[in-house]
């Protein structure tokens, strides 16, 4: 018997005498893991924590669409029987996962919070949840977004001040993770939808890579800007969600199969770390506590050795956002064009403002937009060059009060552009006790070693994940 084995052993025995496992939703996906495969936790005790969770906090936070109640409870007690036999689907056997409400989940409705796809019920998975599937994660229900993954607010309350927005557009898996609700949902990024939220919400948020992730069965906002993304409460979380999640996908042409790609991991983190800041446009357009936290991580970083360099954007740089919309508009209309006259009034007003303006949009502007782009690209491909990462904040203040704004995604949206790998890890609070974070961007294709950086920025910023006091 292992040193671990046994002391999870020792654990069961301890709990038995305690009569039940307290507070099993403050546990991380990879804790969860482990205790479910050395059957120390059953996944119908882990799913009725969870629910419980819920239960209490879904009234004020309203982070979820649909619970999928029926199905979760069936497939808890089927993994349950299996796990008493030792027989595991994956490393996810039995945890609920959350979904954002744009990734198609068979035989469940998926409606992009919109009225215009309220009673849609597709009858496929997305990739994304055929992989969790077969990981033996369970699919609880669909969070909520802001509608067709743009700017028209969800109802969703951040757990940290239910008087402050979680951010979006993936708003509820932001929520549901923070609070703890699930220990980990996937949601999406076209400008900041995933890293601008976790940040928010005092969580971890990855956008990988370009396509890194297949994005069939999501419904688009923009094709060339959409990602997938994910929310956790530890690296080690993210890293297991991403090895899942990243593979080749026949229904997705444009899926990056890494094997195929002149690729060489960093196993080994250098040291010091050659860190690249970007001060000017990154500072210039943040609020004071976004500013202080940056500047105390910049402190802990340099006394831990690393060096701290700061970079210089492309002139050209300050036009992402005008090029951003353009693309995303134009793509937006192309998408929307056959139901945007039909059910013009159920659409929300923000998302239909945007879908009306991306039909102005010529050809011709559209693909100067695209070759903008390119350019843009290859500049800040060649700036970052020299660099392990590149540090900036995830957001401009704390997440603003009210739920009328999702907030600006500004800091988020070049990554978003360029398709290059980001995460925001959590790194202090603003006065009112509001989370921060920082943002960490890696070069393309880059993901894993990305992660492996956050780790270590983690430990040296030493701001411990835990759930708001709710």
């Amino acid at each position: 018997m292992s040193l671990f084995t046994y002391i999870n052993y020792i654990f069961e025995k301890f709990q038995k005498i305690r009569g039940t496992i307290m507070n099993l939703y403050e546990l991380n996906l990879s804790e969860l893991s482990r205790l479910i495969h050395n059957n120390v936790l059953s996944p119908t005790k882990l799913l009725d924590s969870i629910l419980q969770r819920i239960e209490k906090l879904e009234p004020e936070i309203r982070g979820w669409v649909t619970i999928d109640l029926d199905k979760s409870i069936y497939e808890a007690e089927k993994c349950t029987k299996e796990a008493e036999e030792y027989k595991f689907r994956g490393i996810l056997h039995g945890i609920p996962i959350g979904v954002k409400d744009i990734f198609y989940t068979a035989n469940m409705k998926t409606t992009a919070s919109s009225k215009v796809l309220q009673n849609f019920i597709p009858n496929y998975d997305a990739y994304c949840i055929t992989k969790l599937k077969a990981s033996g994660a369970i699919i609880l229900g669909k969070t909520e977004t802001a509608e067709f993954a743009y700017s028209d607010p969800a109802p969703t309350k951040n757990p940290w001040n239910l008087e402050h927005t979680p951010g979006g557009s993936s708003s509820g898996s932001a929520a549901a993770v923070s609070a703890g609700m699930c220990p980990a949902s996937l949601g999406s990024q076209t400008g900041g939808s995933t890293i601008r939220p976790a940040a928010y919400c005092g969580i971890i948020g990855l956008k990988p890579t370009y396509d890194r992730i297949s994005r069939h069965g999501m419904i688009p906002l923009s094709w060339s800007l959409d990602h997938v993304g994910f929310f956790t409460r530890s690296i080690e979380d993210t890293s297991i969600l991403f090895k899942i999640l990243t593979n080749y996908d026949l229904y997705n042409m444009t899926t990056l199969n890494i094997n195929k790609i002149n690729y060489k991991h960093q196993h080994k983190i250098s040291n010091p770390l050659n860190i690249g800041y970007i001060k000017g446009y990154f500072y210039d357009n943040a609020q004071d506590d976004v500013k202080n936290n940056i500047d105390k991580v910049i402190e802990k970083f340099e006394n831990s050795g690393s060096k701290i360099n700061e970079l210089n954007l492309p002139i050209n740089f300050n036009i992402i956002n005008d090029a951003h919309n353009i693309i995303m508009s134009a793509e937006a209309a192309s998408y929307h064009e056959k139901n945007i006259i039909k059910y013009l009034k159920d659409y929300g007003p923000k998302i239909r403002g945007l879908i009306l303006s991306g039909f102005k949009i010529t050809a011709t502007k559209y693909l100067l937009a695209q070759r903008i782009r390119s350019r843009i690209i290859q500049e800040i491909f060649s700036s970052i060059r020299d660099y392990d990462l590149i540090l900036t904040p995830s957001t401009i203040t704390p997440a603003p009060k009210g739920l009328q704004s999702t907030g600006s995604s500004i800091f988020n949206k070049p990554w978003s552009f360029c398709g290059l790998p980001a995460i925001t890890i959590p790194s202090g609070f603003s006065k009112k006790g509001l989370p921060l974070g920082i943002q960490l961007i890696g070069k393309q294709f880059d993901d894993e070693n990305l992660l492996k950086l956050a780790l270590w920025c983690k430990k040296v910023i030493g701001v411990k994940i835990r759930l708001p006091f709710i």
